[in-house]
């Protein structure tokens, strides 16, 4: 990356090699649905696709970008094998010291380091690749259930999160398969919508 100080909403091509995620899991299946959805994208309109779901990063020491934003598209492209890919930068902290930069990530709610049992971490579990981060299912079961009307999307940080630890208490696996996840997946919704859910970010009810 150089020495540069990028300027906040700078846009530039990076590799996915060396992008560090800020989030341990991701869900699979949801992470295969992107990848559906980008193999579907004609050949002259792929680059604008690219550019609207442009991975957002945070520029930390050493100039290593970190993505805060868009984990399963990132994950998806290079699960297809795209190398090269467009970012946007959030913030350029470049200039901090390692305490400094985490404790601006950590108290901005820029950096989630739960596994996929919902437990909390050390920064230091966090990925050092995109292809490091776990499969989470409940992470893929909230993402399915907020599609199929569950809930809504909402301007918060992580309710993706918040969602997949009330499906983790609430409905029990396995969703090793199809079957097994289509029915979770009717549970979740139904659950989504019961007033167990109240108080969750984007709660609809009945």
């Amino acid at each position: 990356m150089g020495t540069t100080t990028l300027a906040k909403g700078s846009k530039l091509r990076a590799p996915i090699a060396e992008l560090r995620p800020t989030q341990i899991t991701v869900g699979m299946l949801h992470v295969k649905r992107k990848m559906q959805t980008t193999r579907r994208q004609p050949e002259d309109r792929l680059e604008a696709f690219f550019d609207k779901h442009r991975i957002h990063v945070v520029v930390g020491p050493q100039h290593v970008l970190w993505v805060v934003d868009h984990h399963h598209w990132v994950r998806a492209w290079h699960e297809l094998g795209f190398e090269i890919i467009p970012v946007f930068v959030r913030k350029d902290l470049s200039d901090r010291s390692e305490d400094e930069f985490w404790e601006y990530m950590l108290r901005r709610h820029q950096v989630h380091p739960y596994d996929e049992h919902g437990q909390r971490q050390p920064l230091s579990a966090l990925p050092r690749s995109v292809a490091g981060m776990r499969d989470d299912p409940y992470r893929s079961l909230e993402a399915f259930a907020r599609i199929a009307g569950g809930y809504r999307r909402v301007k918060q940080a992580y309710p993706d999160f918040k969602w997949a630890d009330f499906f983790r208490r609430e409905i029990r696996g396995p969703m090793g398969n199809t079957e097994c996840f289509a029915y979770a997946l009717a549970l979740a919704v139904k659950a989504a919508r019961s007033p167990k859910a109240r108080g969750l970010p984007g709660y609809i009810g009945k």
